[in-house]
This record gives structure tokens, sequence and C-alpha cells, in this order.
């Protein structure tokens, strides 16, 4: 369940640690949720861009096990479940590459429409661990990563902000975070390979496009199908295919196959952060929460 909502910002850099602005205290409702917000630094960035070689990229893991095949809770949503189809891709969405203290690991993001130009969005726990742990590591995003290779480069963050429930409670209606890339040969990302727009309040039953990265591939898959109402702050989206390595997956609304760019609705993330079964997928119903967070690191970046 959603925490209640303070008026207060924290705020963690990889220089000076965890900084706390508390405010008033609970307020009504009406102001937004605390941030935790990193910053990288240059050197950092630097030393991420030589750290993931292609061979390292190769050998890197998905953040989450999610297990194929295995027998579900309800074998009839199993039996409904489409099949995702291996593509090689759209330049928004690639493959978000980090080091967590447990090895190289990789999930999926995609470029957010931003005022700066320069903003991803994924699954909050891609870039920080929820309760009791902390931010990733070399954080690196390869567009349209596919089969080894890199089309429009690496590039490396500047920022991750996730909301401080999540880092203190790893509350699954707010796993949803944004990283910021610095840019690459003086281009913005965003004017590079695009963007996706960000839709919220758009309540439940909407075909949407969801595209990633899973594991025993070397290629992106997608599949479309409905956003079904799992809960209150929860969707669910019934396709199978989506293994390790997909979460922080876009959802996508309106999905426009000649710009292949679409409204970013949902992330593989949420419930069981994303889900057990590669055939059950779910996403923390996005509203004012993920739009204001967006907005701060936007600001911020």
């Amino acid at each position: 369940m959603r925490r209640a909502r303070v008026r207060a910002v924290a705020l963690t850099s990889a220089v000076a640690g965890c900084l706390s602005l508390a405010g008033a205290g609970v307020s009504s409702g009406a102001s937004e949720a605390p941030l935790s917000l990193q910053q990288v630094g240059t050197t950092e960035a630097a030393e991420s861009e030589s750290y993931w070689t292609p061979d390292r990229m190769g050998e890197a893991t998905p953040a989450d096990p999610r297990v194929p095949g295995a027998p579900a809770p309800d074998p009839a949503s199993r039996a409904a479940s489409r099949n995702a189809t291996v593509f090689h891709g759209v330049p928004s969405i690639g493959a978000l590459f980090f080091s967590n203290g447990s090895g190289d690991h990789y999930c999926t993001a995609s470029v957010i429409d931003s005022q700066k130009r320069n903003l991803l969005i994924t699954a909050a726990h891609c870039i920080h661990g929820g309760e009791g742990k902390g931010y990733v590591s070399h954080v690196a995003f390869v567009p349209k990563y596919d089969g080894g290779r890199r089309p429009y480069g690496v590039w490396t963050a500047k920022l991750l902000v996730v909301k401080w429930a999540w880092t203190h409670y790893s509350d699954p209606d707010l796993d949803f975070g944004f990283v910021a890339v610095n840019s690459l040969g003086g281009h913005k990302i965003a004017n590079v390979v695009g963007n996706n727009r960000l839709a919220i309040n758009k309540g439940f039953g909407h075909t949407v496009n969801v595209a990633g990265y899973p594991a025993g591939t070397d290629h992106p898959i997608y599949c479309r199908n409905t956003a079904k109402k799992q809960a209150k702050y929860q969707l669910r989206f019934d396709c199978g295919g989506f293994t390790g390595g997909t979460s922080g997956s876009p959802w996508l609304l309106s999905y426009n196959s000649r710009t292949k760019t679409g409204y970013t609705n949902g992330v593989i993330g949420g419930y069981q952060r994303g889900g057990r079964y590669s055939y059950i997928s779910y996403s923390p119903y996005f509203d004012k929460d993920v739009w204001n967070l967006r907005d701060f690191a936007d600001k911020a970046a």
C-alpha cells in the first residue's frame, strides 16, 4: 500500500551521503511523498563507461530470477496468456546495466519525455535494492541493445531517483524510478533515439505494448495485450516470455509503429517485483506520484 505523503525530501549523494530535509510531518495527502536521490560524479561515470565492455555486458545476469514454465497458482491465466515475440528492438528502449554488490546485472529502461531530454524510466528495484539496501553502481544504458550490438553507444548515469517509501519500505506501489544520463558526443539522448511520453490516471483495461530484455536470448522481446486491474495501485499483463531482465520494461499506450514510440503507462515492477512467473507481469499504477517524481528528476538532472 502507498505510504502517507509527507512534506519532505530525502537526498543522497555519492559524495555527501544521506541528507534528510524534513518538513512539517504527515500531510492530508495533497503534497508529494518524499524522495531519494543519488548523484553520480564524473569520475564514477567515466569508470562506468570503461567498465562495461562488450564481454562484461554479455556476461551480466538479470536482476530478477523470474521463473519460466513454473506451476502457476492460476493455471487458467497461464493458458490464456499470449507469448512474446523476439525482435530487434526500438531506439527508445534498451538494456540498463549495473552492479549491486552481488555481481553485474541488467534490467530494461526506456527514454521518457523531459525538459532536459536526458531521462530514463525503469523499475525502482533496478536502481535501488529497497528496504535495508542502497543504490546500484556502474549504471549504463544501451539503447536498442541487440545481439551484443550497441548502435547508439553507451550512456552513463548522472542521477538516480526513487521514492523514499521504496528505499525504506520497498513499497511495491512505488516501484518506479528515473535515471538521468550524461550527454554523449555533445548530444542529449532523447534527441538521438526519441522518447515516449508519460501517461497517468488512465485507469485499467487498455491495450499496451510491452518490450524488454529477457534472460536466455541476445535479443529483446515485445508483446501486445490488455493491462488489467490487479489491485488499487497495481496493473497486470498476461504474456509469456518475460523472464528475468525485463524488469523496468515500459508499458506503452497508443504505440505508433511508424515512430516506434507511445505513452508510458507502467513499467514491469511492483507486486512481486514485477511477477514471480514469466507469463504474468505487474506494474505500479501510474498517477501523480510518478508524474511528480519525473518532474523532480528533470529539475535535479
